[in-house]
């Protein structure tokens, strides 16, 4: 059941690839949060209760919840419903992250002795997740695009965690908390004043910008 949660996750990639709608984008985000719990209640129900209780606070709550609804609320602010101008057509993209998904996948079957402590489907599918935001990142060209892209990639460290270690301590999942408001934070009042200052959200436009003359 765990590993049909995870495979679902990895999906999810596929669907973000083929999608230009921003406000589709934060359901995945909110998506993903949900499997996460689900695979932190099904698959780490051992840990102590303190533990599974933050798992939750931060996998449902934050995750799953928080970060979709500000995300919600800034495309609402910005305007921004569509990323069209991506640099590779949709067909391309969806072959493109099949094919670095399937790599997950041929990752996950190889038995190497040294790594038999790592969840191999869990491994693949995390590192298959972080590869494809990143190359999403590359090609959209909406700010908030690549905000989402940058949260969907953090879900995959936050994935690729469970693979390599049965019980996560709590200061690793503090800082993995801390580091998704800040940046979430940082990343929404920027786009925001992108917005405001451009009246677009363009990356291109970024290079307009530049430091004031004094003199």
């Amino acid at each position: 059941m765990v590993n049909g949660l995870i495979i679902l996750f990895g999906l999810t990639m596929l669907y973000l690839s083929t999608t230009s709608r921003l406000i589709a984008h934060v359901k995945i985000v909110m998506i993903q949060g949900i499997l996460l719990f689900l695979i932190c209640a099904m698959g780490f129900s051992h840990m102590p209760l303190v533990a599974i209780t933050f798992l939750t606070v931060e996998t449902l709550i934050v995750k799953a919840i928080l970060i979709p609804l500000f995300l919600n609320k800034v495309v609402k602010k910005t305007h921004s419903n569509r990323d069209t101008d991506a640099n590779i057509a949709h067909f391309y993209c969806l072959l493109i992250s099949s094919l670095i998904l399937f790599g997950g996948f041929m990752i996950s079957v190889v038995d190497i002795p040294s790594l038999s402590m790592i969840n191999p489907i869990c491994f693949g599918i995390a590192l298959s997740t972080i590869i494809i935001s990143l190359w999403l990142i590359t090609i959209k060209h909406k700010i908030l695009s690549n905000v989402i892209e940058f949260i969907t990639m953090e879900n995959g460290i936050f994935l690729l965690s469970l693979s390599v270690a049965k019980e996560m301590p709590m200061l690793v999942n503090i800082g993995v908390l801390l580091d998704v408001f800040i940046a979430i934070y940082i990343l929404g009042l920027f786009v925001s004043e992108i917005n405001t200052e451009l009246g677009d959200m363009e990356v291109t436009h970024l290079s307009d910008l530049k430091d004031c003359d004094n003199d």
